[in-house]
């Protein structure tokens, strides 16, 4: 009995000891003490045989902790992050330490940091909060990669690596207000970066580039509009020949990205209205202004596949002058043109609609499949395989 109870103890020590560990604790940051880094992938190998004993991830403030067998007296410390290169370093353990330290430094890829804060569009004399839980979206059309998916995100700012010779496709979405698109080309064609609707860097903004312009920092405040009822908003560009009401190719360009916006804001109905400043009779600027709003929807319905059910025009003539050029008023040609606009507004919410996020990568793909039909003489769908809704939905459009 005694013999038994002995190999239980000498058993039971052997396993204690088998399982005693030493704890690793360290930090990863950006080179030059530039920030700590999150999210980063940690693995610790045995240094001897280079084996992996533990993997785990930095936490916001670039902080890991995990534990290996105290048996292994040296072992490397691997950090993996997308925006950053790899990174090791070595480190021994000390006799009879229980604790042992590593800081892992980190240089960042050649590429431009995209630091945005959300925000409210609101009249500058109207304080307003920074907008949380959104969705964000982020494609690259160069790869045809789905890069960066967050869904109600609760904080107002968020970043991204840009990384030379790549355009992306940014989309941000909150219940309540129109969704926001960006197009982002980064170090393409000469520039560096370039954003529609977001203003270009150009290489001598030396405050935001390293030398070289190889890496950077571009802030940017975006701003979503609320979705309400009656707001208009007005579409710039949008020019006809004198007394014409047809669609030129310079007013086609503009009138695609309001097809685009009532794709990315499908719970939304709009009306498009037509303005003429106030030359000639009121009459017949009232009938010209009707046939051009109608000729921009006809394009929208026509050439964007929009459903006429969500969208309607209407001709406003002379009716609402946006500044003090009445009839009899002299004014310039300048004035003069800043009544002859286009406006697009808010009409209808299909409430059930707003909380419906497709996936960024899902409405590229259907638009680049959509393009292809379009531009094929024959569309091909082998056996058992299932059409494809965008493709559906226009052989019905097609049909009628």
């Amino acid at each position: 009995m005694k013999k038994s109870i002995g190999i239980i103890l000498l058993a039971l020590i052997a396993g204690v000891t088998f399982a005693q560990k030493t704890t690793i604790e360290g930090y990863v940051f950006e080179v030059n003490n530039r920030g700590y880094i999150g999210n980063a992938k940690v693995a610790i190998l045995d240094a001897e045989i280079e084996s992996i004993q533990v993997e785990t991830v930095t936490n916001e403030e670039g902080f890991f902790t995990a534990q290996i067998p105290s048996s292994i007296k040296e072992y490397i410390v691997v950090a993996n992050h997308r925006d950053f290169l790899a990174s090791e370093v070595n480190v021994k353990v000390k006799p009879d330490e229980t604790k042992s330290y590593a800081k892992v430094e980190m240089e960042r890829k050649p590429g431009y940091i995209f630091d945005v804060t959300v925000a409210e569009n609101r009249p500058e004399h109207i304080n307003v909060d920074a907008i949380t839980g959104y969705r964000i979206d982020i494609y690259n059309n160069t790869t045809k990669t789905e890069e960066l998916v967050l869904e109600d995100h609760p904080h107002p700012t968020f970043q991204f690596n840009f990384l030379p010779g790549n355009y992306y496709t940014i989309m941000l979405r909150k219940k309540g207000y129109l969704a926001k698109r960006i197009e982002a080309y980064v170090d393409i064609d000469g520039c560096i970066l370039c954003f529609d609707g977001l203003g270009k860097v150009e290489p001598n903004v030396t405050d935001v580039m390293s030398q070289g312009n190889e890496i950077g920092t571009f802030l940017a405040n975006v701003e979503l509009d609320p979705i309400e009822i009656e707001k208009t908003f007005k579409i710039d560009n949008i020019y006809y020949d004198f007394d014409k009401s047809y669609i030129r190719p310079d007013a086609a360009i503009e009138l695609d990205k309001v097809v685009q916006l009532l794709e990315d804001n499908p719970a939304i109905t709009v009306e498009l209205g037509s303005h003429t400043d106030s030359r000639g009779r009121d009459g017949y600027n009232m009938s010209l202004s009707d046939r051009r709003a109608a000729s921009a929807v006809e394009y929208i319905i026509n050439n964007g596949g929009i459903d006429q059910e969500r969208i309607t025009s209407k001709g406003y003539g002379e009716s609402q002058l946006a500044n003090r050029c009445s009839n009899g008023v002299k004014c310039s040609e300048e004035e003069h043109q800043f009544n002859r606009r286009t406006e697009l507004k808010i009409t209808g919410i299909e409430v059930e609609k707003e909380t419906i996020f497709v996936p960024l990568k899902r409405i590229i793909e259907e638009d680049a499949l959509l393009e292809e039909v379009l531009n094929s003489e024959v569309i091909e769908i082998k056996s058992g395989e299932e059409i494809p809704e965008v493709i559906q939905k226009q052989l019905k459009e097609g049909g009628q």
